[in-house]
């Protein structure tokens, strides 16, 4: 009953300043009750960030937290953490929705290592990211502080080191809460924060009718039913897999944020066999890395740009990949269309080098000695590759009933750069039966 009074004043005081007040949707409302943890899980584009930023002002326009000696000078002391200190600003000052914008008075500063949001009533919104170890040590001058917003949590490469320095210092008031907006990942330190949560809010990017029609509804077609569909437009965390051939662990332990020297880099293509996606991965490789496994050589995963595209379309993009790499040549699957795919290569461009690779052998076999080179530590994804890695971590070999097109090219990319040789297709063989028939048999 306090806290809803406590609203209801802030909300008098709002209209008595002549401020807009937030005509906020089912999803961004904070739930009622006394939670210490709200995580707004929702696709893009569904006001996330929003919800959270009117959460934040709200807060800091309402009764001190801080003890009657300290509240005149120090209201509140809340801290944003984000993927990158970067990101934080862009959260809190530069987007449409950010604290400064909704906020008339307030006022951004950027320092060495940080940001900081200075209320009008001297209340402070420290921002920080998690980005690096460094970013995270610089979480320890955070203090003592009465409500945390982590915005993209699932996205904080350092998320857990991170809250677990600034959680000691959540104390401060009579209720003192952290509040989470992401798109969910599957990332195994997000996904064990998150069962700390005490209210979880779902939206997609159907719940926001203020988003643009035009551009809700081409997302819709380019992604609506593919995996990072499902993870970015409809806020769904994908789950691994059981029997899936990789794991997000199995990924993450070789993921690097650039790369240099790198060697030949080509560009693996699935064509569709129909309306599905076009599978388009750039790799590379790594002659000499530095990571400490001895093993060489080593391979980039550099991008993927695969998407449902016509043949005119599909073959653009592989091109432009290529380019944009200065790849060394395009590497595409023939089985569908033969002599078309490169035809349809071609006519982008001409001299444009294309090897075409026949698919002899099973999925499961031709992806084998690739998650080898995965075990044995010499294969790094640069950066996050969302969609292929929920392709990765939800394709179970000879039981999903959908082409992994974004693996496909994975391994067609991987393959031609290792040299691998593919396993003989032994299925039917039996060692009773078969070392009794006569050679040439």
């Amino acid at each position: 009953m306090t806290i809803q009074l406590e609203r209801l004043r802030y909300l008098r005081e709002l209209m008595a300043l002549d401020r807009p007040v937030f005509d906020s949707l089912p999803h961004q409302e904070a739930p009622d009750g006394d939670w210490w943890f709200w995580l707004l899980e929702a696709g893009r584009g569904a006001g996330k960030t929003a919800a959270a930023a009117h959460y934040v002002q709200e807060h800091l326009n309402g009764p001190p937290c801080f003890p009657v000696e300290t509240a005149k000078s120090l209201p509140h002391r809340t801290l944003l953490l984000a993927p990158t200190i970067g990101d934080g600003i862009e959260s809190a000052h530069l987007n449409d929705q950010s604290l400064t914008r909704i906020e008339p008075g307030a006022k951004f500063a950027a320092f060495a290592g940080g940001a900081r949001v200075k209320w009008p009533n001297n209340s402070q919104v420290r921002i920080l990211g998690t980005h690096t170890r460094e970013d995270v040590n610089r979480c320890r001058a955070a203090g003592n502080l009465c409500l945390i917003w982590i915005e993209e949590m699932a996205s904080c490469r350092y998320i857990k080191d991170a809250w677990e320095i600034v959680l000691p210092g959540l104390r401060i008031g009579p209720h003192p809460r952290v509040v989470g907006t992401t798109t969910p990942k599957p990332r195994p330190d997000y996904v064990t924060l998150r069962g700390q949560a005490d209210v979880i809010t779902h939206a997609t990017i159907l719940d926001n009718p203020n988003l643009n029609d035009v551009m809700r509804q081409r997302l819709l077609d380019l992604y609506g039913d593919t995996s990072i569909g499902r993870q970015e437009l409809y806020g769904e965390l994908i789950d691994e897999a059981e029997g899936a051939m990789w794991t997000y662990n199995l990924i993450s332990k070789g993921r690097v944020e650039k790369t240099d020297g790198l060697g030949r880099i080509v560009v693996g293509v699935d064509p569709p066999g129909g309306v599905t996606e076009c599978g388009i991965v750039a790799a590379g490789l790594i002659p000499n890395c530095r990571c400490g496994t001895s093993r060489m050589p080593h391979f980039a995963v550099l991008a993927d740009q695969s998407a449902k595209l016509s043949p005119e379309a599909w073959a653009t993009r592989a091109v432009d990949t290529l380019a944009a790499f200065s790849g060394d040549r395009i590497v595409a699957e023939r089985n569908f269309g033969g002599d078309m795919v490169e035809s349809t290569i071609r006519n982008v461009d001409p001299n444009v080098p294309v090897k075409l690779v026949t698919a002899s052998r099973g999925k499961r076999l031709r992806a084998e000695p690739i998650k080898a080179l995965y075990e044995q530590g010499r294969v790094h994804h640069v950066g996050e590759l969302v969609a292929l890695e929920s392709e990765m971590v939800t394709w179970i070999p000879d039981e999903s009933d959908w082409s992994p097109n974004r693996i496909d090219a994975l391994v067609w990319a991987l393959t031609e750069l290792s040299g691998t040789r593919q396993r003989p297709d032994m299925s039917g063989w039996s060692l009773d039966t078969d070392l009794d028939k006569p050679r040439g048999s």
